[in-house]
């Protein structure tokens, strides 16, 4: 996923578009101009409602409406292997930050002793 797409799932489909809903929070349009270069003529036809999408946001409309352009679909493989990607990099930062913050303990517990 690139930095600014966002991931969503398909909540409704109309003759105009597909409303997502992001998961980060928030519920956007990506109008059917926005699904492809090709002349969409059904929505229906594209997409699915549940299916997962990358999109982009393009703006914002006057209520605060997400603006949606389509990126691509997302299989659930993907989405496993970015949410275990995730966890693995915050398992990192743990276990380096655990590491840092035990080595400046013992280097303060031998300040201490010396002292004493």
């Amino acid at each position: 996923m690139g930095k600014d797409e966002k991931l969503g799932t398909v909540v409704r489909i109309m003759p105009y578009g597909a409303f997502v809903k992001l998961e980060e929070g928030g519920v956007g349009l990506i109008h059917i101009s926005q699904f492809d270069d090709k002349f969409v003529e059904d929505a229906h036809a594209f997409i699915d409602v549940g299916e997962k999408v990358l999109v982009r946001i393009i703006g914002k409309g006057k209520k605060g409406k997400l603006n949606l352009t389509f990126v691509r679909r997302v299989s659930k493989e993907e989405i496993e292997q970015e949410r275990k990607d995730e966890f693995e990099l915050k398992i990192k930062k743990f276990l380096r930050d655990s590491q840092d913050s035990l080595t400046a303990n013992k280097r303060r517990l031998k300040r201490k002793i010396k002292r004493v």
